[in-house]
């Protein structure tokens, strides 16, 4: 099964680094913590909403970019039902969407 928290975190230094930023540059950029970057980046911590919004406005790349793993690990009904839940989000307002993702979290919780 896939690590979410790992996976997103390498795709985060993956686009960092094509930015050519370091991690302190780029926190500065995205006006978080260097701290909480680096935990994000060794998928320590998934972001909250408000600083997943940060980091995808610095990186300038769609969301789903950022969730798209590799082929092997994700099956097309997998894509499907990802491509389908963001356009889903992305029709609420920011409140719902704050809510979506605090549920999500709680589902995520070990």
């Amino acid at each position: 099964m896939i690590d979410l928290k790992k996976e997103f975190g390498k795709r985060v230094r993956q686009y960092r680094k094509t930015m050519g930023l370091s991690q302190m540059k780029f926190a500065e950029k995205a006006d978080i913590t260097f701290q909480t970057l680096s935990s994000i980046e060794h998928g320590i911590t998934f972001p909250s909403y408000p600083i997943l919004m940060k980091i995808i406005e610095t990186l300038n790349v769609p969301i789903v970019k950022l969730f798209c793993y590799d082929e092997e690990t994700v099956t097309v009904k997998d894509t499907e039902v990802f491509n389908y839940t963001v356009e889903l989000l992305e029709q609420l307002d920011y409140e719902k969407r704050k809510l979506v993702f605090k549920f999500i979290n709680m589902l995520n919780e070990d």
